[in-house]
């Protein structure tokens, strides 16, 4: 069975992950493409534009996947110092057990009880660290997840430079590339319903909604 890239993407970075990238591609985009059609941002010809356009998200594409790593990388040494300071040391495991409750919130576990919450912190504490192996394992994933991160962010730009190049007419161009990007955008958020747990129609909307009252300041407050 041939693999599929689109899913493949998704795996290395996780639904919330690729979201989040679209949403930066997307409005990043309408962003030169609104203040383009308004006149805010003049540029020579179509292909100066798209090419403008490219460098942005290839440049915050790769910065974000940098930063994404470092983050990552940094928080999991974090906690196997802790993990590993804490069976070392018994008077600083409750202050760990702390740390670690303070840094589950907005995660899975952030919907539990304070003592669930607890209790899953002691559990994790007794439990054995793994192998090297392991880590390396780990590592390997976070990287994958921040090529995700860049390449997400650069597919963006397809559907939007696409039109400004063929289409003769740059405000016919610059106008169907925002259409597009709106669509898209909405059909994204409709795709995600059964992730977010609510109405594709609701999310969708939503999605298409933020994502253009972001543009829209951003455009005039010289994002």
């Amino acid at each position: 069975m041939r693999p599929n890239p689109v899913k493949m993407l998704i795996g290395a970075t996780g639904p919330a992950l690729a979201l989040q990238e679209l949403l930066y591609g997307f409005i990043m985009e309408l962003i030169f493409v609104t203040a383009a059609r308004i006149g805010i941002l003049t540029y020579g010809d179509a292909t100066g534009l798209c090419l403008m356009i490219i460098g942005m998200n290839a440049t915050w594409g790769g910065i974000d996947a940098i930063v994404f790593f470092l983050i990552n990388h940094f928080n999991y040494r974090m906690y196997r110092r802790l993990i590993i300071a804490a069976k070392s040391d018994s008077d600083s495991r409750e202050s760990v057990t702390n740390r670690m409750m303070t840094s589950l919130d907005g995660t899975l576990i952030d919907t539990l009880s304070h003592d669930s919450k607890r209790k899953i912190c002691e559990i994790i504490l007794e439990s054995e660290l793994e192998s090297d192996e392991g880590v390396s394992r780990d590592y390997r994933k976070m990287v994958f997840s921040s090529i995700g991160c860049f390449i997400i962010t650069l597919l963006t730009v397809v559907p939007v430079i696409v039109p400004i190049l063929i289409l003769d007419n740059p405000k016919i161009g610059l106008d169907v590339a925002s259409m597009l990007a709106s669509v898209l955008l909405f059909f994204i958020g409709y795709r995600m319903k059964d992730y977010c747990g609510v109405s594709g129609w609701g999310m969708g909307l939503f999605l298409t909604g933020i994502s253009w009252s972001i543009t829209i300041i951003a455009t005039f407050s010289g994002g």
